[in-house]
């Protein structure tokens, strides 16, 4: 079944429920012939992790909020909850959903697994806007998965407002960036689908020393690549760097009114 704005897939978005970056950068980096549409993940809970671990321990009810779209794709578009959940259980997730559903799933978290290794990546840098606690998970998680975490910057984030996270400037996501501008690792992580980050990957192509990407564009590449792998005539899009150089996606970004 082809749909009128999206021929080539459609992406069922899962954003935390006061996340206001991802459908703005999700729509900024999608190729033209994709589409999403987004449910979002509610938990009451009073602490942010205990809200991260409701996001994937109810899935349920954030997926039925799609009810018989005719998704392409999943996608979970929260880093944090693969943080807690851990490798283990993040994969049998997964399995659980992609039978469920009989579609593709995608973590946040896996998808910048797969980006790294894409890279060739074994030494990382972090970029981090989260609480104290929960950078150690992030760095606990991407340990487990192989790769040696280096230096990790934390992002000025405003005291007071709604969400801190959610809040950060580019200004402040593009100065912690800065501050690794020498680093010898393989690849540096802007950390967290809720921090602005188009205006920083933007201003860092063509800049010498290591990589920066962040989890929304290495997102939105896995779900972009766990469908497009029929449509052939597409296949400059499975790479990475291709994501990286922002070719099909920086005239989107423009229209935003962000800078490039």
């Amino acid at each position: 079944m082809a749909l009128e704005y999206a021929p080539l897939g459609l992406v069922g978005l899962l954003t935390p429920q006061a996340n206001t970056t991802v459908e703005p950068e999700a729509w900024a980096l999608l190729p033209s012939g994709y589409s999403l549409v987004n449910a979002r993940m509610v938990s009451q809970a009073e602490h942010l992790n205990e809200r991260l671990l409701d996001y994937v321990n109810h899935t349920e009810r954030c997926v039925s909020q799609f009810a018989n779209a005719p998704l392409s794709v999943l996608s979970l578009a929260c880093t944090g909850s693969s943080y807690l959940m851990g490798q283990a259980t993040e994969a049998r997730w997964v399995q659980k959903w992609q039978q469920h559903l009989r579609i593709p799933v995608v973590t946040a978290g896996l998808a910048v697994v797969q980006a790294l290794r894409s890279l060739n990546a074994k030494r990382i840098d972090l970029v981090s806007p989260y609480p104290e606690d929960l950078t150690k998970a992030s760095v606990a998680y991407w340990t487990s998965h192989g790769f040696d975490v280096g230096d990790v910057k934390v992002v000025r984030t405003p005291e007071q407002g709604f969400h801190a996270i959610y809040l950060t400037s580019t200004e402040a996501a593009s100065s912690a960036t800065e501050q690794l501008s020498h680093s010898r690792a393989d690849a540096i992580v802007m950390l967290g689908t809720g921090m602005p980050t188009l205006n920083t990957l933007l201003a860092n192509r063509g800049r010498t020393g290591p990589p920066v990407f962040s989890c929304m564009l290495a997102l939105m590449w896995q779900s972009v690549m766990r469908v497009h792998s029929v449509h052939a005539n597409d296949s400059h899009l499975s790479s990475f760097q291709a994501w990286m150089a922002a070719t099909h996606w920086a005239s989107r970004a423009q229209t935003m009114g962000m800078n490039t």
